[in-house]
């Protein structure tokens, strides 16, 4: 399970990306009754690893993926579902004013599957984190 820490950093910088492209970003667990007409984005977030640095270290080692899946209607193109994926991208690759053991790193660009069922197609972009806590 990624850390709250991790989890609040990123949805503070996909929150801001979304606003600015004026769409919305949901939490899954958020119990969504409606979703946009339009495109919009969803979080979600993967723990790989999360352990002590060694026998008896007072440091929690965790890294993991953070996954922004961009929605957008079947017949809005490609070309914008990009752009604003890539926007998104960017913004985590020039992160700054990080919290204290927080790293972003690689990112995946996953292509849409386009015989899915539904009137959506899916963008998703996922990046690598790190974390590291001093356990108290």
């Amino acid at each position: 399970m990624t850390t709250p820490a991790v989890f609040s950093d990123a949805w503070t910088r996909a929150q801001a990306v979304a606003e600015a492209q004026k769409l919305k970003l949901l939490d899954p667990a958020g119990q969504n009754i409606t979703v946009p007409d339009g495109p919009y984005w969803v979080m979600e977030t993967a723990a790989g690893l999360a352990d002590r640095a060694g026998a008896g270290e007072p440091v929690d080692l965790e890294n993991g993926t953070i996954w922004l899946h961009l929605l957008v209607p079947k017949g809005t193109g490609t070309l914008e579902a990009l752009e604003l994926r890539k926007a998104m991208s960017v913004a985590f690759r020039q992160a700054t004013n990080l919290p204290t053991g927080i790293l972003y790193r690689g990112h995946m660009f996953d292509p849409p599957d386009l015989s899915q069922a539904g009137n959506r197609v899916r963008f998703s972009l996922g990046i690598d984190y790190e974390y590291q806590d001093i356990l108290t």
